[in-house]
């Protein structure tokens, strides 16, 4: 046999021995025990979701985990190392105190198992207070100058804990708020012990616009001691205009500019708009009623009389309203 020859057979015989090490090595095979997602349920704010998964190695190799979480509130606590044909254990724990409603956590695994390089682990469930709040919000939809009552709210303890409500705090001046021990029509009817009413109140001084506040309610509980009640809506004027103010920018004036401005009555009663006016020389102003007592158009013309340079001014709406006898809405722009 030539040099070349047995050059040849001994790179074929290293070959054949690299594969057989190769094969006798094998290689680890992660399998999930039962699922690879637990729902715990209902929990209570500042308690721990705690669950535990099985990885079990049906390999031929020690199978090597790390993991990973979703949020730095979940920890997992797991076996590193799975050696072949046992059972690893992976133990995931959520702390629930920054968290609120349905809530799902994730457990990431890398392993070296090269058919199965990731698992993902999901944990789910309710977070509810120890403290509930039935409906939980009020919201207005209301207009000035018309006081509106609110969702009326029952409170209990979801754990069963014996509080009582010490004062509420009310985010606006306009809202009043009262509490009280419910009565017996008032309460949940399937919660044992003590349940309170409170009840809110939007007056008719309250500010138009949209409505985005918190009330809080102060309580004994010894694990929720504040308890936060949403307040959402929107109080509309008792007129709108639309826009707000009659702004014509910066203008050549060469020829009559007109604007239009809308008003809108959104009170229950009929309220006429009996005049307009505007106090610059060279704007005229004009009333052309949509739906009387309901819906106007305002117009508002620049005449190329008006002197040259930036002005300002007010145009004046008058109604038949006690509430709203007068509007003044601003006028400004420039002239080039």
């Amino acid at each position: 046999m030539n040099r070349h020859c047995r050059a040849a057979l001994l790179a074929l015989t290293a070959s054949m021995l690299f594969t057989g090490a190769l094969l006798a090595a094998g290689k680890p095979k992660a399998v999930v025990v039962e699922t690879t997602t637990r729902d715990v349920g209902r929990v209570l704010k500042g308690d721990k979701m705690t669950e535990e998964f099985s990885i079990r190695n049906d390999g031929d190799t020690p199978l090597q985990i790390k993991a990973w979480t979703s949020c730095s509130c979940t920890v997992a606590n797991y076996d590193r190392s799975i050696a072949p044909g046992q059972t690893g254990r992976i133990r995931a724990v959520v702390d629930t105190t920054s968290l609120s409603g349905a809530v799902t956590n994730t457990v990431m695994l890398s392993t070296n198992d090269p058919d199965k390089p990731q698992i993902q682990l999901i944990l789910k469930g309710k977070v509810e207070p120890h403290i509930a709040v039935n409906p939980g919000y009020a919201r207005y939809t209301t207009v000035q100058g018309e006081p509106v009552e609110g969702l009326p709210q029952t409170i209990w303890a979801a754990d069963g804990i014996p509080f009582a409500i010490e004062r509420v705090v009310s985010p606006l001046p306009s809202l009043k708020i009262t509490y009280r021990e419910a009565k017996p029509e008032e309460r949940n009817p399937v919660v044992p012990g003590v349940q309170w009413r409170v009840e809110s109140v939007l007056s008719g001084d309250a500010k138009a616009g949209e409505l985005s506040e918190i009330v809080t309610i102060r309580t004994t509980h010894p694990k929720q001691q504040v308890v936060h009640l949403p307040i959402s809506g929107l109080v509309r004027p008792v007129i709108a205009i639309t826009p707000p103010v009659a702004d014509f920018g910066t203008i050549a004036l060469t020829q009559p500019q007109r604007k239009s401005l809308g008003v809108r009555n959104f009170a229950a009663e009929p309220i006429r708009i009996t005049g307009v006016s505007g106090n610059v020389q060279g704007v005229d102003v004009t009333l052309e009623p949509l739906e009387e007592g309901r819906q106007y158009q305002v117009g508002v013309t620049l005449n190329p009389s008006l002197p040259k340079g930036p002005f300002t001014g007010i145009v004046t709406l008058r109604t038949d309203s006690p509430r709203v006898p007068q509007i003044d809405v601003e006028l400004r722009g420039t002239v080039q």
